[in-house]
Order: C-alpha cells, then structure tokens, then sequence
C-alpha cells in the first residue's frame, strides 16, 4: 500500500494565531508520540501569506489516516481549534516516490 500524505491549510482567525499555534504544537506532539504510522507532521508558515498555516502529515498507509482521524486527541483538536480557523482545506495525495 502506499503512503498517504495530508496537506492542511489552515486560515487562522484574527487574533488567535498565538493560541492556534501553540495548540498545535501540542497535536502534532501527541500524533507523533502515539501514532507509529505517522512517519511525519510538519508545522509550516508560508512565507508573505499572514495567518496562514500549512500542515504537511506523511502515513503509513490508509489505515493510519483513519486510525489518526478517529483518535480522542484529534477530537479535542477539532473542537480546541473550531473558534481559531475561520477556513480549512484539506487534500489528500498518494507519496509516487516508493
């Protein structure tokens, strides 16, 4: 099976980047602690582009994305952050390199 990769842009709402931030930090910690199919979490500010912030997850398989998905820190993530992201887009992509 080949790897998954997620790219989440994330549009964070006016006066929350601070607590968005160090939010986080705090999941992506918790991903790679407990999730051995997470092979990487990158937490990316692009440049020029204010209040914006990428996310770059590399899985295993599948099966990691949904197991990532369906954990209770990724709940709390969703609902922590809710009032912090004023737009969200996720794609979804298959690593062609292996």
């Amino acid at each position: 099976m080949s790897a998954v990769i997620l790219f989440v842009e994330l549009k964070i709402a006016e006066g929350q980047w601070d607590a968005f931030i160090a939010r986080v930090r705090k999941h992506r910690a918790l991903v790679l602690e407990n999730e051995p199919g997470c092979r990487r979490f990158d937490i990316a500010v692009p440049d020029g582009t204010a209040g914006v912030v990428r996310l770059y997850e590399l899985y295993d398989d599948q099966a990691a994305v949904d197991l990532h998905m369906k954990t209770d820190y990724m709940a709390a993530f969703r609902a922590d952050t809710a009032p912090m992201v004023a737009d969200r887009n996720i794609v979804t992509a298959a690593l062609a390199n292996e």
